[in-house]
């Protein structure tokens, strides 16, 4: 009796334990895999950081996105994000060029309607005129950070050919130095680094947000992407659209990532915010003048004929969705 009793109870058991692994294994199975996506990241800085805080926030996680931001030149990116390689790049200049070259890629997402660089001078230079004769260094000829510099120069009555001395140094961290070392007069700077340098005792001559209205940073994508997994793009756009709107209502705590995440000190983080975040966009998505402009950059630099329209080079589809959904939720 005794010994029956135990094999009712160890059945009872076994019976409860089976139900219990068939309901979590149910539960596993029916649960989302989160989708493994690779974004190609052109830098690191201000207009970088709402895909850092979409990082830090877990809002990449809460839409079932698991992120490997991957830091790539664009002669790299670009390709890459052509073959698959890469899901999402965040080249703005770069994806429209290709764009209006024929390939296959469209801007989904804006971070910043304007340029944040500051032209960065040596102590002396006081003014506009005095720039007359002096080495202006860029990092590429053709390149964004070019153009913007020729447009600001220009804006402000200085024939960049003409006037200066345009060289090509390379990258932001090379021209910081040659800053320093007295090789060169000026040079485009985007923050943090060009609030450091004014701390340094530089001057900001200009900002390239007064007098070019060009998209700085953004998120593009292949038409094929969009065409076969438009959930998944509309979910990357939702997250960093919450980012947007984090970075924004949030000042104290996204200047402590930001000072986290570059490894700077929180008052040139805190400096840095207040500067740079006048010019994010306000919902992800760009206007068409500014389109407008990177399309004629991006003519320029490739020597492209033919007139195209910020339908041909961006959807912000995705976007105005993502907007209008969450507008009905309030």
């Amino acid at each position: 009796m005794e010994w029956s009793g135990t094999v009712r109870k160890l059945r009872k058991l076994q019976f409860f334990t089976m139900m219990t692994l068939l309901l979590v294994l149910a539960a596993y199975s029916g649960a989302k895999a989160a989708d493994n996506i690779v974004i190609g990241m052109a830098g690191l800085n201000f207009s970088f950081l709402p895909f850092q805080i979409a990082l830090e926030k877990r809002f990449y996680e809460k839409y079932d996105l698991s992120v490997k931001p991957v830091l790539m030149r664009a002669q790299a990116a670009i390709p890459a994000l052509v073959s698959g390689d890469v899901d999402y790049d965040t080249h703005f200049g770069s994806l429209v060029r290709g764009a209006v070259s024929g390939l296959p890629m469209r801007v989904i997402f804006s971070t910043a309607e304007k340029q944040m660089f500051s032209l960065v001078v040596q102590p002396e230079i006081k003014t506009v005129e005095n720039l007359k004769g002096k080495i202006v260094a860029i990092s590429s000829f053709g390149g964004t950070q070019h153009l913007v510099t020729a447009g600001t120069l220009r804006a402000v009555g200085i024939n960049p050919e003409r006037d200066v001395k345009m060289i090509n140094v390379g990258n932001e961290a090379v021209r910081v130095e040659q800053l320093r070392s007295k090789q060169i007069h000026a040079a485009m700077i985007n923050p943090p680094m060009s609030v450091m340098m004014k701390r340094e005792g530089f001057g900001l001559l200009l900002h390239a947000s007064d007098y070019v209205d060009l998209p700085l940073t953004g998120l593009g994508a292949t038409t094929k992407k969009l065409k076969e997994n438009p959930d998944q793009a509309k979910r990357v756009v939702r997250a960093l659209n919450e980012s947007l709107q984090f970075i924004r209502a949030n000042r104290k705590e996204t200047i402590d990532i930001f000072a986290r995440w570059l490894r700077i000190d929180p008052s040139i983080a805190a400096d840095t915010y207040d500067v740079a975040v006048r010019v994010l966009s306000a919902d992800g998505t760009a206007s068409d003048q500014a389109i407008v402009a990177s399309i004629e950059e991006a003519k320029d630099a490739g020597k492209i004929k033919g007139n195209f329209t910020p339908r041909d080079v961006s959807d912000f589809s995705l976007v105005k969705s993502v907007v209008a959904e969450s507008k009905q939720k309030k």
